[in-house]
């Protein structure tokens, strides 16, 4: 029934994409478009007084125009086409572009730099001006990076998310943001030298995207170019250059000899290169090899040598971690007619790890190798359909085969917060999965109206092959069960007939409207509204509306703006998913698991994990009880309501600031809950009526919806650029409570989210970033990348399960006194650990707080010209970039409607230039610490094992590292 409930909603889908395609035709008075951007010469500054033309391909003037005090021009009034844009500056060669289509009601911007002469003059250059308006997509607190300033960030593919999703800051929720590349979600992230532009938080309440505005990444890829230009670029590091990772030889006794730390090293090899094919077509190559030689640290208790519980012997080690990864992605361009461009983009990305898996306190025995081929193919056409009319139609489709294999098949050892040991007991899987997006939007214009509107349809294909569980796992609650042989539960995993197999289709649809509404010069409403849908969950209506607003309180007429004020409220919701579970940066594949282990039907058979509670050596099949997992019948897509206020202020012509108050909450947020569970009363906030629960004779693990969170965020930024200096930050103050952790994430009394609700993971409450670039003589440039982030919550366990939920997330109590038994004396008090039956509090949810973490890059950049002097632009020039990479407003620089960083390879008037790079990570060589271990009876309570990940997490195995790199550019 399901089933053909979407085919009915897919079908008026597609008819309200043909009417909308037909009524745009009737559309019938023409609207205008522009063209504007900014002259710079080869550092980047701006040049005033530049004679800018626009010319039609046949050569006849549009247009004649002079660049302002601030290098910045603008031609209006444009009949939708295509244009050459021809700048000329005293001194400065003259410069021609490719053909650029302008739309209707379009603003296009291209920013045109100049190559210095050969016979050179002085010229006089200014710093550019930084300004605020009322467009929906320059809200001050968003991040714009294209051209040359994308060198102030990483050029390795990992290293460069982290960055991004740093300075994208916090969204929220527990999911976040979420990254688009050429206007499709998800996917590899692609290496940096094949990235044209990226935005950050722009535009964050469009009803165009699905996920929340706030934390969004869009990431443009380069297009061909008018004439051949390429670059070959290396970039490494060896343990020599790097400091020691402290987590090593973190366990020494007094007179005990360190470990040394074995050699390890990091490379990769960059090439790109770009051409016109014809007059029409043009074309990009990039090709990316990596290969890091890295090591895992192990940091846990040995159980080949511990006898006494009381006297833990220590294994403090390392393994050797290398990984490989190979990216080929070439991309066409083809002018199909003046209103017409075609994009088609391949890309091939292999990924390789062994001894994944291991690390902290899982033994080399328990790691496994992945490996995962990726090829993914994407076709873009923009089409000028009418004088008002443009269409953007995209599709995708990505074919991923992933496998993990495990080094042993031994049975799985587990003792809470010591050590994991044995095989892994995720067994070997194999996923297969085919996804396909179809995007069909358009762009409209309607007086003071700016129309935005479409569709899009994607669909995941999986099959997931496994043998999981199938080795058996043991978990004991502490070292002293585990000498005694005493595990407190054993499981596995039962196949029947041969089903490794499990196959699902996901679909899931949307529609949206959007219209940005320019009421008067100094006011501009947006309005819109999404509907999505999918199938395999009962909720397939899903409305998400979107309001936002920005207002002028000063300027008016031909005076500029100085203060805008914005505001916007919007729903998002998260789509329930297919993914994979390991490689390719899935999640887990939920709905592959009720496959898995679905529930028997009319006396079926289904596969089984066989849980034995209380497990007696001499019995060893006490108590057995069957689990499977389930979809819940009520189960809906999770909901992130957000709003937000904000101001946007013009400090000087050349710096402005941003202050904005974010208030999120979620609703329908997602977990898992074992329903089988006894009932008990945990209102009181003790396990006073928690005594005696008996095992249920079935897990019935139930994918639920009924999750909340509620969060706000002070978020304060700025940015500022002058001739040789510029700069973004941001801070931002958070305080979030949720009651789950995530759809993994269990609830502790399963008839009761109360006892749960507390600081969730992501309430860090202060965070800070601040990227800059300082341009110093002989051509050299620094740019700084710090950032700030204070320490992480994290939950205090027993390792025990108490509540008969086949869980071990039991968290201690607060106890009477500190002589009882069972307690443990904390720099949290004193710790009850076998709290049952007693009036005791509860110790709530993210009660415990990590380390904070601090973080400064440093990247320092020389560029050498080589070669006989040219006329025009240097190496890297070219057109300003073709279809296929959406629309919206491009900017130079780092900031939302301005300029940013100084080039750091800035264009040296020579044929050839090679640019040298030296990049140091975590500078200052600060120890920043991953979350504590939080199981109470672990001798590792309260001590953090592992380094930091993400932004704060180092590049090798070294705690700071230095890379050096070379570019060679023609």
């Amino acid at each position: 029934m399901k089933q053909r409930v979407l085919i009915r909603y897919f079908s008026i889908l597609l008819v309200l994409l043909l009417s909308l395609a037909s009524a745009s035709r009737l559309l019938a008075q023409a609207a205008k478009g522009s063209v504007r951007g900014q002259v710079t010469d080869p550092s980047g500054a701006v040049i005033p007084n530049a004679n800018v033309s626009l010319t039609t391909p046949d050569g006849h003037t549009v247009a004649t125009v002079t660049s302002n005090a601030g290098g910045t021009y603008q031609v209006n009034n444009l009949t939708p086409g295509t244009y050459i844009v021809i700048a000329n500056a005293q001194g400065f060669a003259s410069s021609n572009s490719k053909a650029i289509s302008v739309g209707a009601g379009q603003t296009k911007q291209f920013d045109v730099p100049l190559a210095i002469a050969v016979e050179q003059q002085q010229v006089q250059v200014q710093a550019e001006s930084t300004t605020v308006d009322t467009s929906p997509d320059s809200n001050a607190n968003a991040v714009v990076l294209k051209g040359k300033d994308l060198d102030a960030l990483s050029d390795d593919p990992d290293e460069l998310q982290n960055e991004l999703q740093a300075l994208a800051g916090p969204s929220a929720g527990p999911n976040g943001g979420q990254i688009y590349i050429d206007g499709f979600t998800g996917g590899q992230l692609p290496p940096k030298s094949s990235i044209r532009e990226i935005r950050v938080n722009q535009n964050p309440f469009s009803a165009q995207y699905d996920r929340l505005g706030y934390g969004r990444i869009e990431i443009l890829t380069k297009p061909g170019t008018d004439k051949l230009h390429g670059s070959i670029n290396v970039r490494g590091t060896t343990s020599a250059f790097n400091a020691a990772n402290p987590i090593l030889n973190s366990n020494l006794q007094p007179g005990q000899p360190k470990i040394p730390f074995p050699d390890y090293y990091t490379y990769f090899l960059n090439g790109n290169i770009g051409a016109s094919l014809t007059k029409n077509t043009s074309f990009f190559l990039n090709a990316f090899g990596r290969n890091i030689q890295n090591v895992s640290v192990v940091d846990a208790v040995n159980p080949a040598t511990t006898t006494d519980p009381n006297n833990p012997q220590y294994l403090n080690t390392t393994v050797s971690n290398p990984s490989t990864r190979i990216d080929i992605a070439p991309r066409f361009d083809i002018q199909l007619g003046q209103a017409d461009t075609l994009t088609v983009r391949y890309d091939f990305t292999r990924n390789t790890q062994s001894n994944a898996g291991i690390g902290t306190t899982s033994l080399p025995t328990v790691g496994y190798n992945t490996h995962n081929i990726e090829n993914e193919i994407q076709i873009s056409n923009s089409w000028v359909m009418s004088p008002r009319v443009v269409n953007d139609m995209r599709f995708e489709y990505t074919r991923t085969r992933a496998q993990q294999t495990p080094l042993s098949t031994d049975p799985t050892i587990s003792v809470q917060g010591a050590f994991t040991s044995g095989g892994s007991n995720n067994g070997t899987l194999r996923d297969n999965q085919d996804y396909f997006e179809l995007q069909d939007y358009f762009t409209a214009a309607e007086g003071a109206h700016s129309l935005n509107f479409g569709a899009r349809l994607r669909a995941t294909r999986d099959a997931n092959y496994t043998n999981a569980g199938t080795n058996g796992l043991y978990t004991y609650q502490s070292l002293t069960d585990y000498l005694n042989n005493q595990p407190q539960r054993f499981q596995y995993t039962v196949v029947n007939n041969n089903a490794y197999t499990a196959r699902a289709t996901l679909f899931d649809s949307g529609l949206f409207y959007q219209d940005d509404w320019k009421i008067n010069p100094r006011f501009t409403l947006s309005y819109g509204l999404r509907w999505e849908a999918q199938n395999y969950i009962h909720d397939i209506n899903s409305w998400a509306p979107r309001l936002s607003f920005a207002y002028a309180l000063d300027g008016g007429g031909k005076k500029p703006a100085k203060t805008v004020l914005r505001a916007g409220y919007g729903w998002f919701y998260q789509r329930w998913g297919v993914a994979n579970s390991f490689g390719g940066g899935g999640s887990t594949p939920f709905v592959i698991y009720t496959i898995h282990h679905n529930v028997p039907v009319n006396g079926g058979v289904s596969n089984q994990q066989i849980v034995i509670q209380s497990f007696d050596s001499n019995q060893p099949n006490t108590n057995p009880a069957p689990t499977y997992y389930q979809i819940d019948s009520h189960f809906r897509a999770a909901v992130d309501m957000q709003g937000a206020i904000g101001l946007d202020r013009q400090i000087t012509k050349n710096a402005t600031a941003n202050v904005t108050y974010l208030y999120s909450q979620g609703v329908h947020q997602y977990w898992t809950n074992n329903i089988s569970a006894p009932f008990w009363d945990a209102s009181s906030g003790t396990y006073a009526d928690a005594v005696n629960l008996a095992p249920p004779s079935e897990n019935l693990y139930t994918y639920q919806s009924g999750g909340f969170y509620r969060q706000s965020q002070l978020i304060a930024s700025g940015r500022a650029r002058f001739r040789r200096l510029s700069f973004f930050g941001f801070y931002v103050y958070n305080n979030a409570r949720s009651n789950t952790g995530g759809v993994n994430s269990f609830l502790s009394n399963a008839h009761d989210p109360k006892l749960d609700y507390g600081r969730s993971a992501f309430d860090i409450h202060n965070r800070f970033i601040i990227l800059g670039n300082f341009q110093a003589p002989w051509a050299l440039s620094f740019s700084p990348f710090l950032g700030y982030n204070s320490g992480t919550p994290y939950n205090l366990t027993i390792g025990n399960d108490l509540t008969a939920n086949n869980q071990f997330n039991a968290r201690p109590t607060f106890a009477a006194s500190c002589s009882e038994a069972g307690v443990v004396e904390t720099r949290f008090g004193c710790l009850n650990t076998n709290p049952l039956g007693t009036n005791e509090r509860i110790v709530p949810y993210g009660y415990g707080t990590g380390p904070s973490n601090i973080n400064l890059n440093m990247r320092v950049a020389k560029v050498i010209g080589l070669g006989p002097k040219i006329e025009g632009p240097g190496p890297g020039g070219g057109g300003p970039g073709g279809g296929g990479g959406g629309r919206g407003r491009g900017f130079s620089g780092l900031s939302g409607n301005t300029g940013g960083p100084g080039r750091l390879d800035a264009s040296v008037s020579r044929k050839y230039n090679l640019t040298l790079t030296a990049f140091g990570a975590n500078i200052l060589n600060h120890q920043n610490l991953g979350t504590p271990n939080g199981t109470l009876l672990s001798p590792f309570f309260d001590k953090s094992q592992s380094l930091a990940g993400g932004f704060f997490g180092p590049p090798t195995a070294g705690n700071r590292s230095i890379f050096l790199e070379a570019a060679f550019n023609f």
